[in-house]
């Protein structure tokens, strides 16, 4: 079928023309759709029976232009593409951890698949403090197997290199990564956000730290250069969607073959980032307790089952049986873990700086109108950021991290919790 953006009007019929989605949805135009999308790139709609509303389905549409910023930002439709071909291989890797897929188009850039109505986007949830018991083991869980699985270690060279080539032109959106998350934040740049007082303070810090500014070059050179595995390379809080029972990941359009570390970093640091909104948010330090553990559980719940997956692996394109004996074997996985943890504390203080300085905030924060109290919380993430990045080689293991975190909040609380109270 011939590209066309769809609409309300023009949805009945193209559904009623694909068997899959008849299967679940019925057929016939009696629909009730609604335009949900809140992302920066795509439409997206749920569509259920006007009769039978427990009869539903999301349909997802890209458009030849950024949705954020409207027509006048031409982007490739191509990123549906990659997320169909992601979002098709998760199905195969991890079928509980994402949406059933009923139909999918490259041609349309089209992706029709399970409507999650009994689970809520985390980020918009975590600002209203809602705890999720499950979701940072779902996710270290989705990490390891993903990321694994996808890696030399669980697959084998050809198979991996055929994988590989599904997604090697996924230009556009790792160009935007390149620029939007390693290059325009620590510059001065027309796209990124402003507020007065913490642009005052990122000229003075961010923009004139050599030392830190090389750093940032040194995990974009990792994000140019490794290809260790797909990544979702979008991985944070408003791409999860939980409940108390299940969490599902969403939004993989940006997937690619990258540094192991970006992904991990990059959700750790989201819930970071509520964590400091909760200065504001909340009127205890309750709910930034379990943020603070569960960001850790994602990474210990990660390397756990990474491990497993490696101890039981059958094939490997990188190490076979026999060539390391067991000590060496268990030297050089350590090391191995190590240096996915260091990268991943790295790539961490980037995502704090990129959702502070660029373009795209975080709703945590970027939501609270007052913006002296917005700009204490942005400039405590730029703080952590620095920091972060500066010892990033130095923290070894988990607890190191999570005491230099507790440390760092203790040092820099903004007070907002009292300044809430006393309104």
């Amino acid at each position: 079928m011939a590209y066309q953006i769809l609409d309300k009007g023009s949805i009945p019929e193209y559904l009623n023309g694909l068997p899959s989605v008849v299967e679940v949805l019925g057929k016939g135009k009696a629909l009730d759709i609604e335009e949900v999308g809140d992302g920066n790139l795509n439409f997206v709609y749920k569509i259920r029976r006007a009769d039978a509303p427990e009869r539903s389905v999301v349909l997802k549409q890209a458009v030849p232009y950024l949705r954020m910023a409207g027509e006048e930002w031409p982007l490739s439709r191509d990123r549906m593409t990659f997320e169909i071909r992601a979002l098709l291989a998760y199905n195969d890797l991890v079928p509980q951890f994402v949406p059933k897929v009923y139909h999918s188009d490259e041609d349309m850039s089209v992706l029709v698949m399970q409507n999650l109505d009994n689970h809520a986007v985390a980020r918009y949830r975590m600002i209203e403090g809602e705890v999720f018991p499950n979701m940072a083991r779902d996710v270290g869980d989705f990490l390891a197997e993903t990321l694994f699985r996808t890696s030399t270690l669980g697959m084998e060279s050809v198979e991996r290199r055929h994988l590989m080539q599904q997604f090697n032109l996924n230009d556009e959106l790792c160009k935007l990564t390149e620029e939007f998350i390693f290059t325009f934040p620590y510059m001065e740049h027309e796209s990124n956000y402003s507020n007065p007082a913490t642009d005052e303070y990122a000229r003075a810090t961010i923009r004139k730290n050599t030392a830190y500014k090389l750093d940032i070059l040194k995990f974009k050179e990792l994000f140019l250069t490794k290809t260790d595995a797909l990544l979702h390379a979008d991985l944070h809080t408003g791409s999860l969607m939980a409940n108390a029972e299940e969490t599902f990941v969403i939004d993989m359009e940006f997937a690619y073959f990258g540094p192991f570390g970006f992904d991990v970093g990059k959700v750790i640091a989201n819930f970071l980032m509520c964590y400091t909104s909760h200065f504001y948010h909340s009127d205890d330090d309750s709910y930034q307790n379990w943020l603070l553990t569960e960001a850790m559980t994602i990474w210990k719940r990660f390397e756990q089952r990474f491990l497993e997956l490696w101890d039981n692996a059958d094939g490997s394109a990188l190490l076979l049986e026999g060539f390391l004996t067991d000590d060496q074997l268990k030297e050089y996985k350590a090391n191995f873990m190590r240096a996915i943890f260091h990268d991943s504390v790295g790539f961490c203080a980037c995502s704090l700086a990129r959702r502070t300085l660029g373009i795209a905030g975080v709703a945590d924060i970027r939501d609270i109108e007052d913006l002296g109290i917005r700009s204490q919380l942005e400039i405590t993430n730029l703080k952590l950021s620095q920091l972060l990045l500066s010892v990033h080689e130095e923290i070894h293991t988990i607890d190191e991290l999570e005491s230099t975190i507790e440390s760092f909040y203790a040092e820099n609380n903004p007070g907002l919790v009292k300044q809430k109270v006393g309104t």
